[in-house]
């Protein structure tokens, strides 16, 4: 069964295309559901006016950088457990964030990770104690630098040790490698559809903000990339979601029109349908 955000995906997609065309359109299957021999498309929609119009749709998630949905995950879990670490050992009138670089957070596993977590705890519950608010510090470890911020004070947050989040160095060029990545693995499903007479939708569920500073680089591909894309996707759209549920939608690649800046038309904001599992554009 398709997860939540996939659908919802989907069903943006169809409350998009419903604005930009007029036509309404409905899920009739999953193909890589119902294929197992090799990889298919997420959802074919199909028109209900006419039945041979058709539009073979893949989603996928789109990172800022490789494995980064396990480094949020991970880090989480590790700055919780300093956190526990700290609990009464640092003063209770501020609050403080640690940002701990993807590549430490990618090495701590078994003994490694309970080392850390003991001897990281002892620093900061030390350290936080000279930090004054809006000022931070920095301790190295293993030649990568983690960053302990004094933030302010609020009586909700105060007490305590969050996460920060922190990029990997050469963060632009590696979302202009995922990005393109992303988009490449799913053309050949696409390209079998496109083969046969069927439209084309790419849905890119972005949680790296990384087509809008892209795009304004010329996409970051090649000129054969971008003629593969050309022929093979009618749709490509950019999905922000929280949750599971979709928040935006920005139509990037629009049949033959590619925007290199995403036009306020082709910009879509979402709310919930009451009741259903649907979205309705506002």
């Amino acid at each position: 069964m398709k997860k939540e955000n996939e659908q919802n995906a989907c069903e943006a997609f169809i409350a998009i295309l419903n604005i930009l065309t007029g036509i309404q359109y409905v899920r009739r299957e999953s193909p890589d559901e119902l294929n197992r021999r090799t990889p298919d498309v997420d959802f074919l929609i199909v028109s209900t006016s006419d039945e041979s119009d058709i539009i073979a749709v893949e989603h996928t998630i789109l990172e800022s950088f490789e494995g980064q949905i396990g480094y949020v995950n991970r880090s989480y879990d590790i700055v919780g457990s300093i956190n526990d670490g700290c609990r009464k050992k640092i003063p209770d009138d501020r609050f403080y964030f640690l940002a701990i670089p993807p590549a430490i957070v990618d090495s701590l596993v078994g003994k490694n990770r309970s080392r850390f977590v003991s001897n990281l705890s002892s620093w900061v519950a030390e350290t936080a104690k000279k930090l004054l608010i809006d000022s931070h510090t920095q301790t190295d470890y293993e030649g990568h630098k983690i960053t302990l911020m004094c933030s302010g004070s609020h009586s909700q947050l105060n007490g305590n040790v969050w996460r920060a989040n922190q990029q990997p160095e050469n963060h632009e060029i590696m979302q202009t490698q995922r990005l393109n990545r992303a988009i490449g693995d799913k053309l050949p499903k696409l390209r079998q559809y496109k083969k046969r007479g069927f439209k084309t939708a790419l849905l890119l569920e972005d949680i790296a903000a990384i087509p809008s500073t892209i795009t304004q680089r010329g996409h970051g591909m090649s000129s054969y990339e971008r003629s593969s894309v050309r022929n093979t996707v009618d749709y490509i759209v950019v999905l922000a979601s929280n949750k599971g549920r979709m928040i935006v939608g920005n139509v990037w690649k629009e049949k033959a029109v590619w925007h290199s800046s995403i036009p306020y038309d082709r910009r879509f904001s979402f709310r919930k349908m009451p009741g259903k599992g649907t979205v309705a554009l506002t």
